[in-house]
């Protein structure tokens, strides 16, 4: 079998802005339009039930205002799609990246026998945008959504006016970084983009790109969907339990593997951080070893400014987890890069917020 999977290397160098943009997240935050994720709205007196029997956290419990992050499993305990449900008073959210929504959506889809459950895709509605760094709570303060938001639960959400138009906030995850998500009517995105705008940079926040958000993302230990969070994996394995899955909820699809996996303290594989040597960042899946026995696979990587080296986020075999043995990760079919084990989220996110 060759050592590489399929997928391409590619050389990586630092320029002076992103390194400059780094900083800037790092002591004031950054803001950025978020076109990577769908938005599906449930209605339906069956609503919560229905979503609550076919994820891996509690959803029937949740009130207005309340949020949870779950995963989408078949019977086997594979993952179809991570989540976020968000309550409103009489409708409910999906919010999972667009990368897997159509076929997510029809997975769960396919669960409504008799349940009075309405699905409909209402993307194109609303507009969403990030922010994220220390600055966020005093951005989220002035733009009208009170003082109290550092104090949300993940997923807590709350609604507000802008220049008077309605807008949504979330609380987000990105473990130690602070991350706010607002909604904005895509009827109103002119106006209220502007004032999102203007009111970030008062604060000495900046504009973050793809590249920048995935080197903050990966330092702070978080995986992403499809990236990360494939059919290939179980959802322990991507060490995000307390917050995506309940042990207490009860019954669900694929509720049997997860609790076995739990109650026998038994997990193949788990995500970890690994310290890559060279330039050259490694294509999703692949292969990590341990002398010449393959032990697992990256599945996403960047340029870590905190390291200065190439920092991937992948899954090796939980045996060897706990470990600081020599690794190697296979660049293609000849070359191997050096690879250690390292902590995530990295100490400096720990600190920043």
């Amino acid at each position: 079998m060759s050592p590489f999977r399929a997928g391409c290397c590619i050389f990586v160098y630092m320029n002076d802005t992103i390194d400059a943009s780094y900083k800037t997240v790092q002591t004031n935050g950054g803001f950025f339009q978020n076109t990577q994720r769908r938005l599906y709205e449930v209605t339906g007196a069956d609503r919560l039930s229905w979503l609550h029997n076919l994820t891996t956290n509690a959803m029937s419990t949740l009130q207005p205002g309340d949020g949870n992050y779950a995963f989408a499993i078949t019977v086997q305990g594979r993952t179809v799609c991570d989540l976020n449900c968000l309550v409103l008073e009489d409708r409910l959210w999906i919010d999972l990246d667009e990368r897997w929504a159509d076929e997510s959506i029809a997975h769960l889809g396919k669960y409504r026998v008799i349940e009075d459950v309405e699905l409909d895709n209402v993307t194109e509605s609303w507009v969403r945008f990030d922010m994220l760094g220390p600055s966020t709570p005093r951005c989220v303060e002035a733009l009208g959504f009170g003082n109290n938001f550092a104090a949300y639960a993940d997923l807590q959400h709350s609604a507000a006016q802008i220049d008077g138009h309605d807008v949504g906030i979330v609380k987000g995850n990105l473990g130690p970084v602070v991350l706010a998500t607002l909604y904005v009517q895509a009827d109103a995105v002119d106006d209220v983009q502007s004032k999102i705008k203007s009111t970030s940079n008062d604060l000495g926040m900046v504009e973050v790109d793809d590249q920048l958000f995935n080197i903050i993302r990966i330092e702070a230990g978080i995986p992403n969907s499809v990236d990360d969070i494939d059919s290939e994996v179980i959802p322990p394995e991507t060490l995000q339990v307390e917050r995506g899955i309940s042990y207490v909820k009860g019954c669900y699809l694929g509720q049997e593997v997860i609790e076995r996996m739990r109650s026998r303290n038994s997990m193949a594989r788990s995500l970890v951080g690994l310290k890559i040597s060279g330039h050259q960042l490694p294509a999703k899946d692949c292969w990590v070893f341990a002398d010449t026995k393959q032990v697992g696979r990256v599945t996403s990587a960047c340029h870590s400014v905190a390291l200065d080296s190439i920092l991937a986020l992948g899954y090796i075999k939980t045996s060897l987890a706990e470990e600081s043995g020599a690794l190697r990760v296979a660049l293609n079919d000849t070359d191997f890069a050096d690879a250690e084990r390292v902590e995530i989220p990295l100490a400096n996110w720990n600190t920043a917020n």
